[in-house]
């Protein structure tokens, strides 16, 4: 069914009102022959947007007269339009389980003068939630655009012609023929003029006492999103004669507005893009102070933050096997808070290239074995990074060896020591050194050492024992034990040469003795004691809990990620949150954990940390009391009294107790979250207590029998005790209880 059709099957079956009676009597008798309207008329059609001025409450079936404000009409210029109030009848009606809103405009008006319009050309026809015309919710009519502009256009025409005329002399006006008629119209209006208000429904006569009451009780809370408040509904239960009806559940007056909460919803990554974007959800907080979450985590387009790379928390990683050094980064980003968030732990850098290990000698010495005959060449590794030149290990034995040779002379045929003669003696003791030949260079590796034949000579540690005064090659990782050489005269040692290396070596003893952390870099190096044993003097520390030249760095051991509290709290409306920190655990060497701050976690819920205080008003008292007045009927809030019937039947007073509560709902840090108030009401109903019996002659023809009220009580008005039992019965009809 379309709307035309469904619109006079309504006015045809339901107004009955004299307005809209007349509005058909009065509409175009064309339209009986042609029921469709012509192309001519549906080109001036438009629609013509309204708006209640205040929140309207709607008759049902029975039109009733409203005014609306002009927000819109197609074609007019805002001049014409300002200060107009558009006359109006409406009414609603059910239809298939629907409320149908049923609207035509009959006029429209300013400053007093008025322009009357056909209702037939203005007609309006839409669904209602509930039967109010909402000022937020604009009422679109359908209409005659060449009609209604210009009848404004009369509207604004007087209005000029009035400000012209006050400037006028009064001779002028004369003249013009000026009359006080000239901005009404109303009696051209056959609509308006012919509408009478509808007459009182007849109610049948209700003796019984029902108890009305308003509770939310079976009645929800309804989510508005486009207006951002959550809506209390509540219903009117009628409770007569023991039965109890209920009428549906409409928006009350509780009413929360909906916030934004970002704690609860964590930012999305999008990898491919490199970016994070904010999350929020929507929540109100009830009567309760209960928060309540009504929409699930959206995104928050206006809040994108870029992810870049992060090289400061991460380490360079050694590939042995393909001799680079790969920089490695975190990608991270800074949210909503500044706070920097981590959305990927270390790996290869893809904006810093790898560079080469270089194996070199530099800082490393040769080794010498004895022993073995050999000497060993030790090497490192080293990159270059960002201009910056760094060690990769330390000195180690790289696979070069040298060859020990026992030189007496050089290439010139001269001896390379000075022979030691002893003139007393006659004897002769040749001298010679160890070298080796590193790319094509001759090196000694000892000093002079005479030879053993030819004269009884020996060598001696007494006086060269003292291991301070020794040769402690680090790098090498041995001490050379010091001698010195002599030769027996007359059982007295003559000493032929000073303290000098000898070919004992001690190799080196290392031990742990703690740890120097770099928790920025996240490694450490080993503090270390070198020491020798063995010697004349025991065992010798060489050094002593230091970091010894070539030291590798020991990485730290990632062992995981978790929330942790920081002391820090906040609320959202009653809810607590403790807020906390995204944590990485790393392993220190020494046994002890290093943790690093990489972001927000999500903070805590304490759940609800609200509680309500209810404060009660004085109480006040009023009363009411129904007329005496004999021959008619008298209604009030207790019920209605006849003369004509049993007057101990009924209860026809009452007195009233009022007391204001209020509502404070408080959060544990003292601050308040809402405050509310409303008027608990209980009463006492009374009867007469003295009457009459009439047997004849108490009306016009003396037929009346029966009792007449005389009087009210002597004694006075007794008004009704607001107990804690009232009290309570409010706050729970109210819903404050929950």
């Amino acid at each position: 069914m379309n709307k035309q059709t469904l619109w006079c099957l309504l006015l045809s079956s339901c107004l009955v009102s004299p307005a809209l009676a007349q509005m058909q009597e009065t509409s175009n008798p064309s339209s009986e022959t042609n029921s469709e309207p012509g192309i001519e008329e549906m080109v001036r059609k438009v629609n013509i947007v309204t708006r209640a001025k205040t929140r309207t409450a709607v008759s049902q079936n029975e039109p009733m007269a409203i005014d609306l404000g002009l927000v819109d009409v197609p074609g007019a210029p805002p001049k014409l339009t300002e200060g107009v109030t558009a006359k109006a009848y409406a009414r609603y009606v059910n239809y298939e389980d629907s409320l149908i809103a049923q609207l035509v405009l009959t006029g429209v008006e300013k400053d007093g003068r008025s322009e009357p319009l056909d209702s037939n050309d203005f007609v309006a026809q839409f669904n209602m939630d509930s039967p109010e015309l909402d000022p937020a919710s604009p009422v679109t009519i359908e209409g005659n655009q060449e009609t209604l502009i210009a009848a404004l256009q009369r509207l604004n025409d007087v209005e000029e012609e009035d400000d012209k005329e006050e400037k006028e002399t009064e001779t002028a006006e004369a003249d013009t023929g000026a009359s006080n008629s000239v901005g009404s119209n109303a009696s051209k209006n056959a609509d308006a003029a012919g509408y009478s208000s509808p007459a009182a429904l007849d109610v049948e006569e209700d003796t019984s006492s029902p108890t009305v009451r308003v509770t939310t009780e079976g009645c929800n809370i309804r989510v508005d999103l486009a207006q951002l408040v959550a809506v209390q509904q509540s219903r009117v239960e009628t409770t007569e004669n023991g039965a109890v009806s209920s009428a549906p559940c409409e928006d009350g007056g509780d009413r929360y507005p909906l916030d934004r909460s970002y704690s609860v919803c964590g930012d999305t990554i999008d990898m491919e893009t490199r970016q994070a974007t904010a999350q929020y959800l929507l929540y109100y907080t009830d009567g309760g102070g209960n928060r309540q979450e009504v929409t699930d985590c959206l995104k928050d387009e206006d809040k994108v933050f870029d992810i870049t790379e992060k090289a400061s928390a991460c380490s360079v990683y050694l590939d042995y096997n393909e001799m680079m050094a790969v920089p490695q980064a975190s990608l991270a980003y800074d949210n909503a808070s500044n706070n920097e968030v981590q959305v990927r732990s270390c790996e290869p850098s893809e904006e810093v290239e790898a560079v080469p290990l270089v194996s070199v000698t530099d800082g490393c010495s040769i080794r010498h074995d004895f022993a073995a005959g050999l000497s060993l060449q030790t090497g490192r590794h080293i990159y270059e990074l960002n201009g910056t030149t760094w060690q990769a290990d330390a000195c180690s034995d790289n696979g070069t060896e040298y060859p020990h040779e026992t030189v007496y002379k050089n290439a010139a045929g001269q001896e390379v020591c000075a022979p030691i003669i002893n003139q007393a003696a006659g004897t002769v003791t040749r001298q010679s050194r160890k070298q080796i030949v590193v790319n094509g260079v001759e090196q000694f590796i000892t000093e002079c050492k005479p030879d053993s034949t030819n004269i009884a000579i020996q060598s001696t540690i007494d006086g060269c024992d003292n291991p301070s005064l020794w040769n402690h090659d680090l790098a090498a990782g041995a001490s050379y034990g010091r001698e010195r050489f002599y030769y027996q005269l007359d059982g007295v040692p003559q000493y032929v040469t000073e303290c000098q290396d000898s070919e004992i070596a001690y190799p080196h003893q290392v031990e742990t003795t703690g740890w120097q952390n770099h928790d920025d870099q996240l490694f450490s190096y080993r503090l270390t004691t070198v020491y020798i044993e063995g010697t004349p003097k025991g065992r010798y520390n060489i050094k002593t809990s230091e970091v010894l030249p070539g030291e590798p760095q020991m990485a730290y051991v990632y062992s995981g990620e978790a929330p942790a509290t920081n002391g820090e709290h906040f609320y959202e409306g009653c809810t607590r949150f403790d807020a906390r920190d995204l944590v990485e655990s790393y392993d220190r060497p020494d046994g002890s954990m290093h943790k690093v701050v990489i972001g927000e976690a999500d903070p805590l819920s304490l759940g609800n940390k609200c509680y309500n205080e209810f404060t009660w008003g004085a109480v006040s008292h009023r009363k009411y009391e129904n007329p005496r007045s004999v021959g008619h009927n008298t209604g009030g809030p207790c019920g209605t009294f006849e003369n004509y019937s049993h007057v101990y039947d009924a209860n026809y007073h009452c007195t009233f107790s009022d007391s204001v509560g209020t509502r404070t709902t408080v959060r544990e840090d003292g601050e308040v979250i809402a405050t509310a108030a409303k008027t608990c009401t209980t009463y006492n109903r009374y009867s007469p207590v003295k009457a009459k019996y009439y047997t004849g002659g108490s009306d016009a023809d003396g037929s009346f029998q029966g009792y007449i009220r005389v009087k009210f009580p002597s004694s006075g008005w007794s008004y009704p005790s607001h107990t804690n039992g009232v009290k309570s019965g409010c706050l729970g009809n109210w819903g404050w209880l929950q």
